[in-house]
């Protein structure tokens, strides 16, 4: 089984996948829950510049996100002018203009999906970009080539 589709990936789609690597890193979750902390600290200490602190430790990830997303979809050629993308039992095949690659199944570290695209993973912040509204009706099919070629335990899709 194999299925073929073009995809454009967007800033929308750029930014999702930056925000679902941002969030699964340590880092970024304790500087959430410690922005947290402030906001309580504000309402039971009164301190002016816990909401500063606070605001900087939530907004500044997700801003930055937005703005590194703004300007890769701008700068990388194959953002700007589309991928084909192949996905069959030998592995995910690319094509941008005049390049093509082949990754094997093997490869893959991880595939997983948000409520608008699906990711699979070839490296720890290297991944392949799905977005469901360039799939529309290959979906099944995308998700059917994935768990058959991929170990159980790496595929983490919930949507």
């Amino acid at each position: 089984m194999e299925t073929e589709f073009d995809v454009k990936i967007t800033v929308s789609a750029l930014f999702d996948y930056k925000m679902q690597v941002l969030y699964r890193q340590p880092v970024t979750i304790i500087m959430t829950a410690i922005g947290c902390l402030m906001i309580y600290g504000f309402i039971t200490m009164h301190q002016w510049y816990y909401p500063v602190i606070a605001a900087i430790l939530i907004l500044y990830p997700p801003i930055d996100m937005l703005r590194l997303s703004v300007m890769q979809a701008k700068m990388v050629p194959a953002f700007k002018n589309g991928m084909h993308y192949k996905l069959s039992a030998e592995g995910v095949l690319v094509r941008t203009g005049e390049e093509e690659q082949l990754v094997p199944w093997e490869n893959c570290i991880k595939a997983t999906g948000s409520r608008s695209s699906y990711f699979i993973f070839t490296g720890k912040k290297n991944a392949f970009i799905l977005p469901r509204a360039d799939m529309k009706e290959k979906t099944e099919d995308v998700l059917r080539i994935i768990s058959a070629n991929m170990a159980p335990e790496k595929v983490k899709i919930r949507y």
